[in-house]
């Protein structure tokens, strides 16, 4: 897997989280999928409502026991959480895929490395660096 940094900011609050998102997030051309990367407590599911959010999505929440959910703003926003799935390829093919069209974007949460996708792909990488400060790096990813 190739990938391209294309922006890295340092944010040290929920504030400061949310307003990279409102501002750097919405205009993504859909349909893309981006990955949303980083430790257990990271902030993944935040920042996966902070984007819906930027395309009037607010009632976003953790699916981690849902494994997916489905949100209509002004983009259509799946969110997918594969954390604990024995089979996340297959339940992707199963339950995601033809659910993706011109208007989506997927935000992905413990995403697997064997997902074929025909649509842009992006990571957003959050990194802990110290209790109150988190670095987050905006890749393309193919």
């Amino acid at each position: 897997m190739k990938k391209e940094l294309l922006w890295r900011a340092f944010v040290h609050n929920k504030k400061e989280s949310e307003q990279v998102c409102l501002t750097r997030m919405n205009r993504m051309t859909s349909p893309c999928f981006i990955k949303l990367d980083g430790e257990l407590g990271s902030g993944k599911t935040a920042f996966a409502k902070y984007i819906a959010k930027s395309y009037g999505v607010s009632d976003l929440t953790s699916v981690s026991y849902l494994k997916y959910s489905l949100h209509r703003g002004y983009k259509n926003i799946i969110h997918i959480d594969f954390y604990n799935l024995s089979e996340p390829e297959q339940f992707f093919y199963d339950h995601i895929e033809d659910q993706i069209d011109d208007q989506s974007i997927v935000l992905s949460e413990w995403t697997p490395d064997g997902l074929k996708l025909d649509i842009a792909q992006f990571m957003l990488s959050i990194t802990t660096k110290q209790i109150s400060e988190r670095m987050i790096s905006f890749l393309r990813i193919w």
